[in-house]
Order: structure tokens, then sequence, then C-alpha cells
């Protein structure tokens, strides 16, 4: 089934996905009419956010997609990774690769601190603010202001962090549900007889 399908993608457009998998609530399918979803991508974004919490960034994310030179980052080292989400954390996969990029973490403390976020760990996600801001050498972590970023912005930062933790999701997860969905949509699109028999 090819990934790129423009008869999936302007069902998807049109919000006509009652009996696919993930995308077929009323809600849904008003935001897609919203989104124009164009890419794979997109569908990623939006089943990872269309859940209870991080539902509150979805019409930032179709403003983004809408007028992508409306766009801002709080700092040129997170637009890379905000990109292709237009600027809104959607995933833990980024919230890695921030304090990664930013202050340094490896791959490792990277992880316990997606995990710390998952799990709503307070006190552990408030020592990390520590870390993360003005790092920890003991522990190898050199923090956001030895990489010329201010206090200011660094805490900025950790506390959007903090607020995504609320709902944190993976990409990883939500790209595999993104995935089935879609071949759900091809084959209403394709096979509509055989794919409302299944149903």
């Amino acid at each position: 089934i090819p990934i790129d399908d423009p008869l999936t993608y302007k069902l998807y457009c049109e919000g006509r996905t009652i009996g696919t998998f993930q995308f077929e609530s009323a809600g849904m399918q008003k935001y897609l009419r919203e989104l124009h979803p164009t890419v794979f991508e997109d569908l990623i974004a939006m089943n990872a956010l269309y859940r209870p919490g991080p539902m509150d960034f979805i019409p930032k994310y179709i403003e983004g997609k809408k007028h992508p030179e409306r766009v801002s980052y709080e700092h040129p080292r997170i637009e890379p990774i905000l990109r292709s989400t237009y600027g809104c954390i959607v995933y833990q996969e980024q919230v890695m690769q921030i304090v990664r990029e930013l202050a340094g973490y490896s791959m490792g403390r990277s992880d316990l601190l997606r995990r710390a976020m998952s799990k709503k760990k307070a006190s552990v996600m408030e020592k990390e603010r520590r870390n993360f801001v003005y790092g920890n050498p003991e522990e190898g972590i050199p923090g956001c202001l030895s990489a010329g970023i201010s206090e200011q912005v660094a805490n900025h930062i950790y506390d959007e962090m903090i607020d995504f933790a609320k709902y944190a999701f993976n990409k990883s997860h939500a790209a595999c549900y993104a995935l089935i969905a879609y071949q759900t949509a091809y084959l209403k699109c394709y096979y509509p007889a055989e794919f409302y028999a299944a149903l």
C-alpha cells in the first residue's frame, strides 16, 4: 500500500473516517477537516495529539501547518527538533532530543528523564530541572547555561516539557497506530464494499 496515496489523504481531509482505526470520532473528523493532512507525519502527530491533555495543542499544530512562517522557537537549536511538529512538543522522543541538544544529556540520561516524565515523578523532574538549566559536572551534564542559553529561556523550555509530561506519548507508538489507521483508510477508499462488510 503506497503511503502517499492522494485519494486516501482526500478521505482524511474530508473527515470521512468512520470505521477507520483511531480516527473515527466526531472530534477527530472535525480536526482532520481543519488540518488537511497531506503527509504521513500529520497522521502520526494527530494520533498522538488527540488525547486528553495534548488536545489543547491541536489548534497550534493546525495553525503551524497552515502558516509555517509564523511558527517561532524558543531557541534556534530547538528548531530542527520541533520543525516537523510546527513548534509543538508532541512526542517523548522530542523531549529526549531537546535535553541532549540543549543541556548535553547522554542518551541514557535523557531516557531516565523521559521515564520520570511519563510516570509523573515530580521530585525527579524538579531535580532534573536544575541539571537541565545549570548542569551537573559530577554527573557529566553540562547544562543549558554552558551552551549560552539564558536561565529564563531554559526554564521556559523545561516548563513546556513538564506540561507535555502530563500526557507523554511516544512517536514510535503513534506511528504504528497511524500506519494501521492509514491502511484501513486506504481499504475504505479502494475496497468500500469489502471494507464495510468486514467492519
